[in-house]
């Protein structure tokens, strides 16, 4: 398995995987597949080659099965800390350690970005993503109550930081 940067090039790939991901597990996502299914792959390209968001993604062949990203904050008083969204890895591939190991490349390309702390929400129903974020070092600090809307109803969000200047 194959983990690495994303470029442009792997635009049709990622975009082509989101939406497998958003039918496969809609719940994993904020988006929902009819609000992003007709995304012009330019826009997918745009973000790839945004100096503020790093993909990252993990290759079985020649197909993307998982990627995540980080979006760094534009303002000045922000730009020391980004947010990591959208991950996924197809299920059939799930506990085998691609999420671990997508998280662990992300982390590392942040701070080589000089970020200095990442921040995320996860749906607090998720006990197998939030063990992936607390066995690298994420810490809870709070609970968004009714954070996200889906059809089952209300569903509160954790919130976790790691502070990527502590060694």
């Amino acid at each position: 398995m194959l983990i690495r940067k994303l470029e442009k090039d792997d635009a049709r790939l990622l975009r082509s995987c989101r939406l497998f991901g958003l039918k496969e597990s809609p719940d994993s996502f904020l988006a929902a597949y009819h609000e992003v299914s007709d995304t012009p792959l330019s826009d997918v390209e745009s973000e790839l080659e945004d100096e503020n968001i790093r993909y990252v993604g993990a290759f079985a062949g020649e197909e993307i099965v998982g990627f995540m990203r980080f979006v760094r904050f534009k303002r000045s008083a922000r730009r020391h800390v980004a947010e990591v969204r959208s991950v996924y890895v197809k299920k059939a591939l799930r506990g085998q350690q691609i999420g671990s190991r997508l998280l662990r490349h992300l982390i590392e390309d942040a701070r080589a970005a000089g970020i200095e702390s990442l921040v995320l929400a996860v749906l607090a129903d998720n006990a197998a993503a939030r063990r992936l974020y607390e066995s690298r070092g994420f810490q809870l600090h709070g609970m968004e109550p009714r954070g996200v809307k889906k059809e089952r109803g209300y569903i509160d969000q954790a919130l976790y930081s790691l502070d990527l200047t502590a060694t």
